[in-house]
């Protein structure tokens, strides 16, 4: 596996041009402009990246990913270890092109997100959550065959992110910050690395719920330090470490963190669906949440709404919570 994932400006340009009217265009939603612009203060956009394909930012990775693999594809198809936005959008990409995908999944993982990779022909292979993990982390698993789509630590997957970076701040040229949430750290990387190429004035800030905070702790300590994690409603990020692969790039281009509490996140969720009328999940909504909390800092910053594949009973819990 890889272990540096610099990006040079060209391959970025690559990259958009070859997905250039493949995906869909998700929009940048203005919510100062709705009920709650008292407590926004500051003008916050919103890219939904839940109305992607696939319900998630992912699509685009996957869609690359097997493109930077063309010609290395065979009958054995494509394969990784995801919590369930990945892995839908690989299977979904792998459909495409006709061949087979697998994904190792965690038992704990949504049942929304479980069975659409089943539906768009996938094969599931479950573990358990920390094997799952040590899965991510060494890039192997005994019962996977064919080429490895790593979730985040993948140089055509943080390519990929790195577009949707550009788009995002070619659209908004006084953007001042854009908030990400913070899992594996593909996303912060590969957007991060617009920043850096495109527009290096916008401040990238990685978001973490209480429950997982490894990056946190890490900035503070100036080095990778283990952490403790709460399986909670956020699925699909969070972890008790800062993969190695991403610490060299995040510590330089994304040192800010905020944290936010479930409360906040749950808060975020509901707003969004009854101002906004978007189904939105935990971790999608965690940027928002964390910009809320800086609304006065910036006079304009974009928090991407990172997907909407929620459980629709665990939606109904959190609505019920009004």
């Amino acid at each position: 596996m890889a272990t540096s994932f610099w990006l040079s400006r060209d391959e970025v340009i690559r990259a958009r041009q070859r997905l250039q009217g493949r995906l869909q265009e998700t929009p940048l939603l203005r919510l100062s402009s709705m009920d709650d612009a008292e407590k926004v203060g500051g003008e916050i956009l919103a890219r939904l990246e839940s109305l992607q394909a696939t319900g998630s930012f992912k699509a685009r990775a996957a869609l690359y990913a097997l493109d930077e693999l063309e010609g290395q594809l065979d009958k054995r198809g494509v394969w990784t270890a995801s919590a369930g936005n990945m892995g839908k959008a690989l299977a979904w990409a792998a459909r495409q092109r006709k061949i087979p995908c697998s994904v190792v999944i965690p038992n704990d993982a949504p049942n929304v997100k479980r069975k659409s990779i089943a539906q768009y022909g996938a094969r599931l292979v479950e573990v358990p959550f920390e094997e799952y993990q040590q899965v991510q982390a060494r890039g192997e698993h005994p019962a996977m065959q064919g080429k490895l789509v790593h979730p985040f630590a993948d140089r055509a997957v943080i390519t990929a992110h790195a577009v949707l970076g550009w788009e995002i701040i070619e659209a908004h040229p006084d953007l001042e910050a854009i908030f990400l949430p913070y899992g594996g750290g593909g996303l912060c990387v590969g957007v991060a690395q617009a920043v850096r190429l495109f527009q290096p004035r916008v401040k990238v800030i990685a978001c973490e719920a209480e429950t997982a905070t490894p990056l946190t702790v890490s900035l503070k300590a100036g080095k990778p330090i283990e952490t403790s994690f709460t399986p909670s409603f956020i699925s699909g990020m969070g972890a008790p470490f800062v993969f190695p692969q991403m610490w060299e790039i995040v510590q330089q281009l994304a040192p800010e963190t905020v944290v936010v509490s479930l409360a906040e996140v749950r808060h975020a969720i509901r707003w969004l669906f009854h101002a906004c009328h978007l189904v939105v999940e935990g971790a999608g909504a965690v940027s928002l949440a964390a910009a809320w909390k800086n609304h006065q800092r910036f006079h304009k910053a974009v928090c991407v709404i990172s997907g909407g594949n929620i459980d629709s009973q665990l939606l109904c819990e959190m609505l019920e919570d009004d």
